[in-house]
């Protein structure tokens, strides 16, 4: 009787041979390709805000994504640990976004200096929440920051009071609490000219003044555009402001709460249409874990305004948002 052929190629052990070990297949492989295309399709999708503005919304989070794939790919490359190596990656990423506006705003990058015939003001926009009762770290932090014109949104009841005692230093203030949807304050070290405020219209609502020729007749407007995932509401409420703001004459400053990203098509979008240059790329929001993770605050400025020193963020002061600081230059009218 023949005997089945497998049997007959097994050799006996000899005494003291060990059976060979099966070689182990590298674990988390599928794991790793399974994040890859899962950060990919991320990225991919943050670029579809282009074609529908529903897709915006990933352009929020385009460094987190880019993050994801990168650990991923990393992971899926290494021949043992995959798994681990990907999740250390992806934190050590994750981390690296929220230190990198801590470490910019160490020491001030100075981009240039104000010629003859310019002014050099520093400006600030905060987000102070509007349920934060910390009044008191909020005045103290713009005291520090101790900016020429300061933006306030979501400036709520309990922070109210401090705009007295902060008379001596700003003795310029604009608020619209008595405009319906419009919770702004702009404090200035100049005067102003002109003061107005918007609340409920097509476009954010939005506080705007103008300086006078000590500040070379500066327009500054102060803005909150609201969320997703009012996703269409917020690109119109753009397009609304960026006509305003490309019709007002003038040297113009914009700074607010946009929640939306330097990748999104609503920046890009008021950028465009309003023909502003963006001065702003760091993470402002959110403050809780101490690691801002993504920039939603930011500070455009018209064409002939110049940046002299780059932005830095200051310290949160009990709000979800870090406050936002640059030095431009404003020409002086002859």
């Amino acid at each position: 009787m023949r005997k089945p052929a497998d049997s007959l190629s097994q050799t006996p052990l000899q005494p003291g041979e060990q059976p060979a070990r099966k070689k182990r297949r590298a674990s988390g492989s599928l794991e790793c390709k399974l994040g890859l295309l899962l950060g990919l399709a991320g990225l991919a999708g943050s670029r579809l805000g282009q074609l529908w503005i529903a897709f915006d919304v990933f352009s929020q989070f385009t460094l987190q994504f880019a993050v994801v794939t990168a650990a991923f790919l990393i992971g899926w490359a290494m021949p043992r640990a995959k798994l681990l190596t990907a999740f250390v990656v992806l934190v050590i990423g994750i981390v690296g976004i929220g230190v990198w506006p801590h470490v910019a705003s160490r020491v001030p990058t100075v981009t240039g200096q104000a010629a003859a015939g310019e002014r050099a003001l520093k400006v600030v926009s905060f987000n102070t929440l509007w349920t934060n009762e910390n009044a008191e770290a909020v005045r103290a932090e713009i005291e520090r920051i101790d900016a020429d014109i300061v933006n306030l949104v979501e400036m709520g009841p309990a922070k109210r009071p401090i705009l007295a005692e902060l008379k001596g230093r700003y003795p310029y203030q604009s608020h619209c609490y008595d405009v319906d949807f419009c919770n702004f304050v702009i404090l200035s070290k100049l005067p102003f000219e002109e003061i107005g405020a918007r609340g409920k219209w097509d476009g954010p609502p939005f506080i705007s003044v103008r300086l006078g020729p000590e500040a070379g007749g500066l327009a500054v407007f102060g803005v909150h555009t609201i969320r997703f995932p009012h996703s269409q509401a917020q690109f119109r409420q753009v397009m609304e402001i960026a006509r305003l703001i490309e019709k007002t004459p003038g040297p113009r400053l914009v700074m607010g709460d946009f929640n939306a990203t330097p990748f999104s098509r609503i920046l890009s979008t008021l950028q465009d249409s309003a023909n502003l240059q963006r001065l702003t790329n760091l993470p402002s929001w959110p403050s809780q874990a101490g690691l801002p993770q993504i920039a939603i605050d930011h500070i455009f400025v018209s064409p002939g305004l110049k940046l002299l020193e780059a932005e830095e963020i200051g310290e949160p002061s009990g709000s979800d948002h870090y406050p936002v600081t640059v030095k431009i230059a404003v020409p002086l009218k002859p």
